[in-house]
Order: structure tokens, then C-alpha cells, then sequence
């Protein structure tokens, strides 16, 4: 596991304190060494040795600690560890709960997995990472149970409008003509975005990983053997995780893009070995197909739409949650350049639509 670490011996003994008796739920003996995950931004993490070996320690935040749903993630990657898929192993407490409720907080405890960081160089890892996705979703046809099922679909047109709106709002665009003329040509997008998507139905639904990017998976030479953080967990269309992994994985970095989520545009090299090594394993529809480069478009203007509305900012790292603030802040003065940039993303997928069918046909039907 590849997190950057601090020595918690600057910890104060309360936290010692604590973990410790977290730790004598699990009859594991005492902790020898604890150092906490730095990149843990909504969860605290630890990495704690005992003697009896290594485990990654996970407080949920109270906001993600709903019971239910944190059983019904245990039950996900239990199904998954059946079935031979890299997921973490998850300790039950001396009670046989795969969950501890200590203090009013939710605490799971896995085993600790050894691996090395995703290497964009190496085709051999795009591959797997593809495989693994795809392994991922056939194993869990028929798979939702009520507590991740409760989600509405993470990118709609609905919600873009909204988000839209709500940035317009905030930065007082009309105030701007060349922010008004520029907002004007993408609510016009937004409307025919809508419009086609309001022919597409069918899609199969999954409990989807929620997170799947380079930093949540752990590698073995070219073999994936860790995929980690189910925090995520959720009944959508394949086709959305898909379209991130698609994104994620074979986009420009670094890019041209200064103020936006994304990098940069699609590299039909690694998109299109992503996408052969996923339909290789799980197959697509011909559905799924032809509302990919949709799907794609409205990932890359949804999310990008939101984050300038929730804070501008440089770079966005996958994985991080969403911070709400409870008053966005007033126009930046890179208003207009973002959402240019916003516009120039929107158009390259609508221009490059038609590539992305024939690369999805041509990998399906090798």
C-alpha cells in the first residue's frame, strides 16, 4: 500500500489511547508501531504493526458511518474475496462483526496489502486495470443489496442544469457579457445533451466500485493485486464507472487545461487498450456502445461545472469527496478562461463522438 506516512509518535496518548482499544476488539495484541495515513481527507487511516502482522486501520467519518451501509460494503468485498477478486480481507472482532462501533465512531480493520503504484508507462498495467474492471463488474451481477442501492445516477442532465444554474448564480454571470455569451452556449449544450440522452435506456446497472483510479489499485509485477477503498459503493450504470476508468486512465497528463478537473483530452492509445481489455472480460452492448462518448461528455461537464461552482482550483485528485461549502465563493477572476475551457472540453467530445463508437465496435467485435 502506497500512502505518503507520518510517525504518529507526535500523536497525543488520547489518540494512542484509542486505537489501542480499538485494537484489543480484534485479539491481535497490542500495537508496536501506528503511523497515520496522510492522504486519508475524509476518513482517518492508520497503518499498524503488530505481532502478528500488518493491518490498515479505517475510522469512517460520521458522515459516511451509516451502519447499514457499511455492512453491506463488507458484504461486497467478502463476495468479491470469494470469487478470487483482489480485495482487501477485512478482520472480524472477537464478536465476529466486520464492523466496531467504539465511542459513537465505525472502525474496520484490514489486513495489510503489499504492492506497487500504478505505472502509466506500462501498457501491461492500463491492460489490467482494464481486465480488472471488467472482472469486477461480472462479478457482481445480481448483486444489490437494499443499503447501496439507494443512490440517485451519478451524472444527469437534471443535475448539470442545476449545477449550471448554480455557478451562473454565484459568479453573476449575466453582470459579465462575455461570461453571459459564453454560459448562453452551454446551457445550449446542456439542452441537447439532455435531449439524446432521453433516448437511452436499458443499460445494465451495477453496485459499482465508486473509485476506481490509479491511486485505489496495488500491483505485482503486471498483475493487479490489491483494489481498495469501497467507500463509494453504489447501484449505477456500469457504463458511468466505465466512462471514468475511460477518462481517468487515458487522458492527457499533463494537459492543457489550468483551472479544470481534467487534464486534457483522450489518447485513443491508452483508451482504446483500456477498452479492449475491459470487453475482452465483460463484454458491452451495443447500447452501451453508442452512449459511451455521451456518457463521457456529460462526466466531463457535469464534474467540471460543479467544481468551479464549489471553489476553483488547479487540479482535482479522484477519490477526493466533495467538500460543500456552505457559500461558494464570488467570481474568480479565471471565471471566464474555466468555463472557455468548459466549452472547449464539451465540444472535443461531441467532435470525437463518432471515434469512440468505432474504437468500442472494433474492440468488441476482435
Amino acid at each position: 500500500m502506497r500512502q505518503r506516512l507520518l510517525n504518529c509518535s507526535a500523536k497525543s496518548t488520547v489518540i494512542d489511547e484509542v486505537l489501542a482499544r480499538v485494537l484489543s476488539h480484534y485479539g491481535l495484541g497490542q500495537p508496536e508501531t501506528v503511523r497515520l495515513v496522510e492522504d486519508g481527507l475524509v476518513d482517518d487511516n492508520w497503518i499498524v504493526r503488530t505481532g502478528r502482522g500488518r493491518y490498515f486501520l479505517k475510522r469512517h467519518h460520521p458522515v459516511r458511518s451509516d451502519p447499514d451501509r457499511l455492512r453491506a460494503q463488507h458484504a461486497l468485498v467478502r463476495r468479491l474475496r470469494a470469487a478470487g477478486f483482489p480485495a482487501p480481507n477485512i478482520r472480524l472482532t472477537l464478536s465476529g462483526d466486520s464492523l466496531l462501533i467504539l465511542d459513537g465512531r465505525a472502525y474496520e480493520l484490514q489486513d495489510y496489502i503489499d504492492g506497487e503504484a500504478y505505472d502509466p508507462g506500462r501498457s501491461s498495467h492500463l491492460e489490467a486495470a482494464g481486465a480488472t474492471l471488467a472482472h469486477y463488474h461480472t462479478l457482481l451481477e445480481g448483486f444489490a443489496p437494499p443499503a447501496l442501492c439507494t443512490r440517485e445516477a451519478l451524472y444527469t442532465p437534471v443535475q448539470l442544469h442545476l449545477y449550471l444554474a448554480r455557478l451562473c448564480e454565484s459568479w453573476q454571470v449575466e453582470q459579465d457579457s462575455d461570461l453571459a455569451s459564453v454560459a448562453r452556449q452551454l446551457r445550449l449544450k446542456a439542452d441537447r445533451l439532455a435531449v439524446r440522452f432521453a433516448g437511452y435506456e436499458g443499460l445494465p446497472y451495477r453496485v459499482i466500485h465508486g473509485d476506481y483510479w490509479a491511486g485505489n489499485l496495488l500491483f505485482e509485477g503486471d498483475r493487479v493485486v490489491g483494489v481498495l477503498d469501497y467507500d463509494k459503493a453504489a447501484w449505477q450504470p456500469r457504463l458511468a464507472e466505465l466512462a471514468e476508468g475511460l477518462v481517468y486512465f487515458s487522458s492527457s497528463r499533463p494537459g492543457h487545461f489550468q483551472h479544470l478537473a481534467y487534464p486534457g483530452f483522450l489518447q485513443w492509445e491508452p483508451f482504446g487498450g483500456f477498452l479492449r481489455a475491459y470487453a475482452t472480460v465483460a463484454g458491452l452492448s451495443e447500447a452501451e456502445i453508442l452512449t459511451l462518448p455521451d456518457t463521457i461528455c456529460l462526466l466531463w461537464f457535469s464534474v467540471s461545472i460543479k467544481r468551479l461552482w464549489q471553489g476553483l482550483r488547479t487540479r482535482y485528485s479522484p477519490g477526493i469527496e466533495d467538500r460543500l461549502q456552505d457559500q461558494p465563493p464570488r467570481r474568480p477572476a479565471e471565471a471566464l478562461v474555466a468555463l472557455q475551457e468548459v466549452l472547449v472540453l464539451v465540444d472535443w467530445a461531441t467532435a470525437h463522438s463518432r471515434q469512440m463508437v468505432e474504437i468500442a465496435q472494433s474492440m468488441v467485435h476482435e
